[in-house]
């Protein structure tokens, strides 16, 4: 392990030294790098010990797996993320550790902030999201686990390929795009901040790895940007230090300047193996070869010509099985390998390389995407996955689809897009994923004349991808490439030979050549000094010649070029060479020998030391196997990790022997962090609600009255403040299920004080007729009597209702002359008279039009977000149909939301015990009337606990002929909160039988829609003293106004009914079971 003094691309700063003890000893770091930075440089790889006793180092490297979890001042930190900054004590955490008792802190608020989108991820999908949802002016708030924006980017040191229409990010370095990504204003980009869950409620869960508080975000739309995992495969000794990813070299080397050893196996002939091995070489190590399991090499052939002309080897068609330790197995000495065949080894073939100290594994990575499998499930269309979080590919693919989702979050949200311009950015985006395709079989060159003439350039690219900043590059415009599906164009007659677009090339593509003096022009990102010798090579690494570098000419983006003299070529054949090595640098054939037999554990899950050889007995003699059941028969996948770097193996492994393992690790929180119990304790203190991230003020606003919720009651409650002189202020969201109801009324109910309640309700409905039209109509309910109980209990309601019975033989003469004759279902109906229908719309539109007359304020399309007490009454933070936030300071504060209500309540701290229940509903094609004497078909009621249903009714409405129903479940707890968007064939089913049996000819009728609304159970609480008008349990539009009218008439000391105090939040709620 070695510090990294200096390098050839990164600028190494001199920071301040910090002085810490790491198990008793003293050691150094440098103020800004990690804990695991400082440890290896010491000479400490080992970080903790397995339950099995096994030493292990880093393995993400990147603060998601829990692996180099150790206390550090007494707390439990991974120090792959932890800055040794004021770091006093560093320890490994012992297997029969127990922390020291830590008093929660009560008295500090918990911050939840506000926004329309989160983005999960400061990497170049998520902040170009970012910038395309800034330009339209949706608020957003940014969320990365790390301490400085750019994701993956910070760790890369080469040129980036971006094709672009102009040029933005192509040919620059990683780590320098990271620092322009998001632009100048940093502002709702939350760093050091892992999300550790997304809990219900579209809330994310994150936890400040600084100073470890937690806090939380609410958004209406989530994108998740979490980037790739690597994966590593199984084989012996692979938990060893001193085998590592790629991320943990990359990560350790071009961001925390620390070389994990100096003689390094790659495995993995892919990009990432080549660029990993590409900038060990920069940083000063020596890669002895790249292993690639497949009988050719992966990645993008650019990539790999980079590679071999360094002299580094490529063997493909070759595995590896096993890492050798060295003798206290603090890290490995060599490896071994084999030749191999559908990715198994051939016996026999087995040899050893010696004399390395670290393997790289490259072997691929894998989308890290249990945050947006759990935010699918939490947010549902509402959930973007973009950049290696969806499908890993190359930077111009992750801004693209990070655009392309802002694009779509926008049409979702109902603004309007250049639907052209998305058209375009999608093409873009999937020509971006596709793998390079070879246009020419060698490279374009100039001819023989042109080539005598004077100096000019080749470019080696002969396959066609998302690249073009060579077309930049040329100052007389001589580069053309015109689309991802091409190569460049280079047009000789416009080429000076300038040799300037060499070093603009990401892939170190471009070679200049001047045959008149014999000179090569080759692009260099590592020392090299002038008048050293040099072997000349193509792009197998094959020597073809010697020469001398006269001049070294350094460019600004640190791509040099170097102008080499040929000694003992000419001609065209210099066009052959693209590379050199120094001779005095060029590296040894590898060392092999033959393989002794002997086996080491292969541990799949290093979290809880299960082995290959647990899960093979666990599978018997299965060919097929569930994640679950590996889970809880070995325990893999439960560990820190959640099976991110487990499961992944495990399938590969069962799969070459022929074993499927069903389903996906479960995302379980908490996700990619530390939780401490303790710091989930709930504060004494009212959380902090922030909107303000972007630094627009809040909004301020006092009111009397803010009424919460926009439907019969709430548009009530908004009339009667309104009326008595009340500032009061109805913020509503949605059309609720006072929109969605079948718009009838009855007195009849088991219940005399209900009964009441409905007579008072329909006097109102009466007065509202006479101001304006709301297609009030009197009408009649016919309640059936299927059974003895039921016809007892109708009788019994005519004590307080104008009803009378009817037999059955007098159906067609009572209720419908079309009623069906041959109906033996029912022996006797109540027909209740004094009942009513009217337009649910109308209703509530004259509602608020006489409140608003009267001075209330109405705010449509607003959601109310947070409500909690002041020292002067409420708060409530509602999100604006304007996309504002707006705190209302209120006297008083009334809970009408329905199906919304105990969500809103509990947040007063009060348990209401309300629970929304799915109801459905139905209306066909106009008809003529059907009732009695050419009038409308009267609400019909059929009680029977019948096919999973208690109830189904419906009516003909006066004003369009339609048929309009609903039916109520017989079990509430099964439609509990279940979602509205659909109906359930049972439910069209039991209409479909019911409506026809009552009037055959129905049965010809079309449906013209079907929905649904929530029912708001078990009981009514009306109750002034908590803010509470809720649970009307369906029966909003037939008591909902009066009730209104006696909680306003409460609140203001007027006389009320003595009942009253059985509304109130302690009272039984008016139960009304027989005529639900």
């Amino acid at each position: 392990m070695y510090p990294i003094q200096k390098h050839p691309i990164l600028d190494i700063p001199k920071s301040e030294i910090v002085v810490f003890q790491f198990n008793g000893k003293q050691v150094t770091g440098q103020k800004g790098y990690t804990i695991a930075a400082a440890l290896h440089q010491a000479g400490y790889p080992v970080h903790s010990h397995s339950l099995a006793g096994r030493e292990r180092s880093l393995e993400c490297g990147i603060g998601k797996c829990g692996a180099c979890e150790m206390l550090v001042d007494g707390k439990i930190r991974r120090i792959c993320i932890t800055k040794v900054d004021d770091v006093k004590i560093v320890e490994e955490i012992p297997h029969d550790y127990l922390p020291n008792e830590i008093m929660p802190n009560r008295d500090e608020a918990t911050n939840i902030y506000k926004t329309q989108v989160a983005i999960i991820g400061a990497g170049p999908a998520g902040l170009a999201c970012r910038e395309e949802l800034n330009k339209k002016g949706i608020s957003n708030i940014v969320l990365d686990n790390n301490d400085r924006i750019g994701g993956q980017f910070n760790m890369q040191t080469h040129q980036f390929f971006f094709f672009e229409k102009e040029k933005v990010y192509g040919g620059m370095r990683g780590f320098d795009i990271a620092k322009t990504l998001a632009g100048e204003d940093h502002s709702g980009i939350f760093l050091n901040s892992v999300v550790w869950d997304i809990l219900e409620g579209n809330r994310i869960a994150v936890k400040e790895m600084t100073k470890g508080a937690i806090y939380f975000v609410d958004a209406q739309y989530l994108v998740v940007a979490t980037g790739a995992i690597p994966f590593m495969p199984v084989f012996e000794n692979d938990d060893l230090p001193g085998v590592y990813t790629a991320a943990v070299v990359q990560k350790m080397m071009n961001v925390e300047h620390t070389l994990l050893g100096k003689k390094i196996l790659s495995i993995g002939a892919g990009n990432i193996g080549y660029l990993t091995s590409y900038q060990a070489m920069q940083a000063g190590a020596k890669v002895v070869g790249i292993i690639e399991a497949m009988d050719h090499e992966g990645g993008f052939p650019v990539q790999a010509n980079r590679v071999r002309r360094l002299g580094i080897p490529i063997y493909t068609s070759h595995i590896l099985l096993k890492a050798i330790p060295n003798e206290n197995h603090t890290g490995i000495k060599g490896a071994v390998i084999a030749e191999s065949k559908n990715f198994k080894a051939v016996p026999g073939t087995e040899k050893i390389i010696e004399d390395i100290d670290i393997i790289n594994i490259c072997t691929g990575l894998m989308p890290d995407n249990q945050l947006l499998e759990k935010g699918k499930t939490v947010f549902g269309l509402n959930a973007f996955g973009v950049g290696d979080a969806v499908r890993v590919g190359e930077g111009t693919c992750a801004v693209l689809r990070g655009k392309q989702a802002a694009m779509e979050i926008s049409m979702q949200m109902g603004q309007r897009v250049n639907y052209d311009e998305y058209l375009t950015l999608s093409k873009e985006y999937i020509d971006s994923q596709q793998h390079p395709v070879r246009i020419l079989q060698e490279s374009r060159k100039p001819s023989l004349e042109r080539m005598n003439q004077q100096g000019f350039v080749v470019a080696d690219c002969l396959y066609a991808f998302a690249c073009n900043p060579c077309s930049f590059s040329c100052p007389q415009g001589a580069i053309t490439k015109s689309s991802t599906s091409t190569v460049p164009v280079i047009d000789y007659e416009k080429c000076i030979g300038c040799m300037d677009c060499i070093s603009k090339c990401p892939g170190l593509a471009i070679f200049g050549y001047n045959l008149k003096k014999n000179w090569v022009f080759l692009p260099v990102e590592y020392d090299i000094e002038e008048n050293t010798e040099v072997y000349l090579v193509n792009n197998d690494g094959e020597k073809l010649g010697s020469g001398l570098i006269e001049k070294v000419m350094r460019k600004p983006n640190k791509t040099h070029v170097i102008r080499v003299k040929v000694l003992d070529l000419e001609g065209e054949a210099l066009t052959l060479i693209t590379g050199c090595i120094a001779k005095s640098a060029y590296p040894d054939p590898i060392r092999m020998r033959d393989y002794k037999d002997s086996e080491d554990p292969a541990f799949v899950c290093h979290c809880d030391d299960v082995q290959l050889e647990d899960i093979v007995n666990a599978v018997g003699f299965r060919t097929m196997i569930s994640v679950d059941e590996l889970k809880h028969t070995t325990r893999i996948g439960m560990g820190p990790c959640r099976g991110k770097r487990c499961i992944p193996r495990v399938k590969q492994m069962l799969r070459m022997k022929g074993i499927e393992v069903i389903g996906e690790a479960t995302p379980r929180g908490p996700l990619s962090s530390q939780l401490n119990l303790k710091e989930l304790y709930p504060s004494e203190i009212a959380p902090q609600f922030i909107t303000n991230v972007h630094t627009k003020a809040t909004k301020k606003i006092e009111c009397d009255i803010f009424v919460a919720g926009g439907g019969i009651a709430g548009s009530a409650l908004f009339h009667y403040f309104s009326k008595n002189g009340k500032k009061t202020v109805l913020v509503n969201a949605e059309r609720g299920s006072s929109w969605r109801n079948i718009g009838g009324g009855r007195p009849a109910f088991s219940v005399p004080e209900i009964s009441d309640i409905a007579h008072h309700n329909l006097q109102i409905f009466k007065e509202l007729q006479k101001e304006s039209n709301i297609n009030f109509k009197p009408t009649r309910y016919i309640g059936f009597a299927h059974d003895e109980a039921t016809y007892k209990a109708l009788e019994a309601s005519k004590a307080w209702s104008d009803a009378y019975m009817v037999d059955k033989k007098d159906f067609a003469k009572e209720i419908s002359p079309f009623f069906n004759s041959n109906l033996n279902t029912y022996q006797a109906a109540l027909i209740t008279n004094e009942c009513w229908q009217a337009t649910p719309g109308l209703v509530l539109d004259l509602l608020r039009r006489k409140a608003i007359n009267d001075g209330g304020i109405l705010m449509e399309d607003c959601y109310l977000l947070e409500v909690q007490k002041s020292d002067k009454g409420f708060i409530a933070l509602v999100h604006t149909h304007d996309k504002e936030y707006i705190e209302y300071h209120c006297d008083h504060f009334v809970n009408a939301l329905g199906a919304n209500a105990h969500k809103f309540a509990k947040q007063l701290n009060m348990e209401t015990g309300l629970y929304a229940v799915k109801h459905q509903a139905f209306i066909t094609r106009r008809l003529p009337m059907l009732g009695i004497n050419g009038q409308p078909l009267d609400m019909l009621i059929d009680r029977r606990n019948y096919k999973g249903f208690s109830a189904v009714y419906g009516q003909q409405f006066a004003e369009t002929g339609q048929i309009i129903g609903c039916a109520s479940p017989a079990t509430d707890a099964i439609e509990a909160h279940r979602d509205l968007k659909y109906n359930s064939q049972d439910f069209l089913e039991i209409c479909a039988e019911v409506f026809s049996d009552w009037l055959p000819q129905l049965g010809s009728v079309g449906f013209q829609a079907f929905w649904s609304g929530y029912y708001t159970e078990p009981r009514y609480i009306v109750d002034p003293s908590k803010g509470l008008l809720v649970g009307l349990r369906g029966h909003g539009f037939m008591l909902g106004q009066y009730l209104a009218k006696i909680y306003v008439d409460q609140y203001l000391g007027n006389p009320v009914p003595d009942y009253m105090h059985r509304l109130s939040i302690e009272g039984d709620g008016l139960s009304e079971n027989a005529f639900k």
